[in-house]
């Protein structure tokens, strides 16, 4: 009977010794998944336009290395590309100057993917976008426009969209009184020097380009503000939410990150004049003549730039893009 007992002893000492060693070979879990560590690579999407000077300034400064985070870095021609690519997961996170038009219609349509975690835009003093005509033009004001053609930044309902409002502010219908040409941002000025179009309606630093190098003069300073009636948000960081949800130090980094090369360019724009020359088709020599943009981030919020935003976006319902209304409150990643 002792036997028994020292054998059936031995057993129970035997199993815990297993029952042990499995836990300390087996991945701690929450609930049935394995906790994963985060990763700090990000996919970094962007174009080639001053919005995203802080993205530029980070990188330039070793702010992501001082970090520990990598960035691949992508370069996207078509804004709607690049909103494309993070909704279905292929970047992580654009610049903080994605054309913010096209993120919100694509979360409205299919909620639940992405976030702005800040704003980038312009007002009356400062426009990002400006209309340019021939430097020979005899075009004087938007109306005279009937009959020409406008280039826009090419696949993008955004611009498109935008132009119809500021058309139809001075009376005219685009594609009907005004022919709109989509461009890709490296081809504007070319076009217009070329005189395959009339008049631009220029982002920086394509209007800087055409301004500088004497192809073109100001039809109209700040188009985009006054057809909105208010400061123009026109651009945002864009966060995808997965990737967040699966690294949120990460994330948060990231934005931080952001937001310093933000103020810094805010306290010295000569700053951002050093980087943008290697990010976007501008030099050295141009680029103290950029209209640096604006920039409101998430601990920024006031009622008066949601107000903005909601005016912009409600251009979008005007237009039948979406049906119903796109809240401008709701789509902030503020952390």
């Amino acid at each position: 009977m002792k036997k028994e007992c020292l054998a059936a002893g031995g057993i129970v000492i035997i199993i815990a010794i297993i029952a042990i060693a499995l836990l300390l070979i087996t991945p701690q879990t929450t609930g049935q998944f394995p906790i994963q560590k985060e990763t700090m690579t990000m996919n970094v999407g962007y174009n080639p336009l001053a919005h995203h000077a802080p993205l530029f300034l980070a990188i330039e400064n070793g702010y992501f290395k001082e970090a520990g985070i990598e960035v691949n870095l992508t370069k996207f021609e078509s804004p709607t590309q690049m909103i494309d690519a993070i909704m279905q997961g292929k970047i992580d996170v654009t610049g903080p100057g994605a054309a913010s038009g096209i993120p919100a219609i694509a979360n409205y349509k299919n909620p639940g993917k992405i976030k702005f975690y800040m704003l980038s835009g312009g007002t009356e003093q400062y426009p990002p976008a400006r209309l340019i005509v021939q430097k020979d033009s005899n075009i004087t004001s938007i109306s005279e426009l009937k009959g020409k053609s406008l280039g826009i930044l090419g696949s993008s309902i955004q611009w498109r969209t935008i132009a119809r409002k500021i058309l139809a502010r001075n009376n005219l219908e685009a594609d009907k009184d005004v022919t709109l040409v989509e461009l890709a941002a490296g081809v504007q000025v070319t076009a217009l020097a070329s005189k395959q179009i009339d008049a631009l309606l220029a982002l920086d630093p394509m209007g800087t380009v055409a301004l500088q190098t004497g192809t073109g003069k100001v039809l109209e300073s700040n188009p985009v503000e006054k057809a909105i009636d208010g400061n123009s948000w026109i651009g945002a960081g864009v966060l995808n939410l997965s990737f967040e949800k699966a690294n949120p130090t990460t994330a948060k980094k990231y934005v931080e990150i952001i937001e310093r090369a933000t103020k810094e360019i805010r306290e010295n724009p000569a700053e951002a004049e050093i980087v943008l020359p290697k990010y976007t088709p501008i030099t050295a020599e141009m680029a103290p003549s950029i209209v640096m943009p604006q920039y409101a981030l998430c601990s920024e919020l006031d009622a008066n730039t949601t107000r903005d935003l909601q005016k912009y976006f409600d251009i979008f319902t005007k237009y039948g893009i979406v049906e119903g209304r796109m809240n401008a409150e709701a789509i902030f990643y503020c952390n």
